[in-house]
């Protein structure tokens, strides 16, 4: 397990996590690790679709929003496509096997609704690659509980004061890593 990094990236939603994990990524030389990035196809976000994409180009339709709002923070106005996550974890997460770099961007409180996706995280965590992972601050803990703690050692809090030092911390990391495998 010596030289294996594992890196949670938090914060609230617009502190520039996922600009933070692309730059490190760039700097690392990923250009197509395993694992995969979420997004709403160009539109604002809450588009009526949220995709899940992964870092070679495949991408399907992660969850769709519901008619009406639900009113619960921790319950998005979104309907999850089970099947579809199922499939997408599937086809985009073996790479932990192959102990290739595994980038998730993003976690949040829509993906536990899919007991499969959070059984794949906890292989990927548990795996032989080194992870990098984004999670959303309000689903970090539920997050942690299902992956373990001590499989996420290395945690980074983005907050506007700091976000423009932590790709060069998180490659740190990862090259520190290397260096002792």
């Amino acid at each position: 397990m010596a030289g294996i990094v594992r890196i949670v990236v938090s914060g609230e939603i617009g502190c520039g996590k996922s600009t933070a994990v692309r730059a490190a990524m760039k700097q690392l030389g990923w250009a197509a690790p395993g694992g995969f990035f979420t997004h709403w196809d160009g539109r604002a976000r809450g588009a009526t679709r949220l995709l899940l994409e992964t870092w070679t180009g495949e991408r399907c339709v992660l969850a769709r929003r519901l008619a009406g709002e639900t009113g619960d923070p921790d319950r998005p106005p979104y309907e999850l496509d089970r099947a579809a996550v199922a499939r997408a974890a599937a086809a985009c997460l073996p790479a932990a096997a192959a102990e290739r770099p595994v980038v998730i961007d993003e976690l949040g409180p829509l993906e536990l609704a899919a007991p499969e996706f959070a059984e794949a995280m906890v292989r990927v965590f548990r795996g032989s690659a080194p992870v990098l992972a984004v999670v959303q601050r309000r689903a970090l803990e539920r997050w942690l509980g299902i992956i373990g703690r001590e499989h996420a050692p290395h945690f980074i809090e983005v907050e506007s004061a700091t976000r423009d030092e932590l790709p060069g911390r998180i490659v740190a990391l990862f090259r520190a890593g290397f260096q002792a495998s």
